[in-house]
């Protein structure tokens, strides 16, 4: 009778170990999620944030402020954030645009050049179409050297036959002997290169024979492109001919190109989608695939913040890899800009 109360003894106390464990990875989980508000205010419009993150690990946040683009910097992975500066070089009208009374600064994107230059792009638009019918959205980019702290002159990508190329929303991706590929919201995207100041159209036709617009590209550890639009596609001859990947997760609907969703390739040839659903979304939806972004499976979709209005849809927020076992995303809604950071094993375990 002793000996089986105490087998019974230790196998309450391993459960009890057990739950403990549970518990305590369940709360170290939790933990790992913390949301920080970068901007804390009322705000609307397009403020579109976007994120990347140096060699050194100082994170860059830009979004549009009062026509002019904001930078807000981290040198401890999120935690705590500089208040944002503006970038004075966007606030600038281009020569090339005519003076208007309606005019907006449109935010782009802020990516890492191979070099650790931070590359931010963004429109300047003038609209004058009351007058007659002038209407220009002029594409222009500025670089800091210093993680985001001082940026140079604008420059001006473009026009193509006397037409600017309009928006990029997604990321600009480095591509050889320093160019880079710019995501087009209209049109194919282009190879530019900002010592020449020479565009190419890199045409990128899937298997149905279409040019869809508005794609973001990607480079996965491995080597291997993808483009997420319409439909996902993927490439190993860089670009040269494009597959489909079947059962992604994030299909944009008819009225949705895309916007609302961001793809990040993380080391090991993983590729994690950070999605949002509709004007009205709520939560941050994530997928990982851990094949080169050729395998998904909807079933793993992980969704947190459900209770929170997030701006989806046209908005979309933006994932970086902090470290080996966290990601960082930024995002908007009507409060402000926030910024949360996750465990990966989170995005890992069902």
């Amino acid at each position: 009778m002793t000996r089986c109360h105490d087998v019974t003894a230790r196998m309450v106390a391993i459960a009890g170990i057990c739950t403990l464990a549970i518990l305590t990875l369940d709360a170290n989980l939790q933990a790992a999620e913390e949301l920080v508000s970068i901007l804390a205010a009322r705000i609307g419009g397009h403020i579109h944030p976007s994120i990347c993150r140096t060699t050194n690990g100082t994170l860059v946040v830009v979004y549009k402020g009062a026509n002019v683009l904001m930078c807000a910097r981290s040198t401890d992975d999120g935690k705590t954030w500089s208040k944002p500066k503006p970038i004075t070089t966007s606030a600038k009208r281009p020569d090339v645009i005519r003076e208007v009374k309606k005019f907006e600064v449109y935010p782009g994107t802020a990516d890492v050049l191979p070099d650790d230059r931070v590359l931010v792009t963004w429109n300047y638009i003038a609209d004058d179409k009351a007058e007659d019918g002038y209407y220009e959205r002029a594409l222009l980019y500025t670089i800091s050297s210093d993680q985001g702290r001082t940026w140079d002159k604008q420059k001006l990508i473009g026009p193509v036959d006397g037409k600017h190329l309009g928006a990029v929303r997604h990321n600009v991706l480095p591509w050889t002997q320093g160019s880079w590929l710019l995501p087009l919201r209209v049109g194919a995207p282009r190879l530019f290169d900002p010592k020449t100041g020479e565009l190419t159209v890199f045409p990128l036709v899937g298997p149905d024979g279409r040019q869809h617009e508005f794609q973001q590209v990607v480079q996965t550890a491995r080597g291997t492109l993808l483009a997420m639009g319409p439909v996902l596609l993927h490439s190993k001859d860089d670009g040269r001919s494009w597959s489909s990947i079947e059962g992604f997760p994030a299909v944009p609907d008819k009225r949705d190109n895309a916007e609302g969703r961001y793809l990040t390739t993380l080391s090991g040839g993983r590729v994690l989608v950070t999605w949002g659903v509709g004007n009205d979304n709520k939560g941050l939806r994530y997928n990982l695939a851990a094949d080169d972004g050729q395998t998904w499976n909807a079933d793993r979709t992980v969704i947190l913040l459900p209770e929170t209005s997030i701006a989806a849809r046209y908005y979309s927020a933006r994932t970086i890899q902090l470290d080996d076992q966290h990601v960082g995303t930024v995002f908007m809604n009507s409060e402000g800009v926030h910024f949360l950071k996750v465990s990966l094993d989170r995005l890992t375990r069902l």
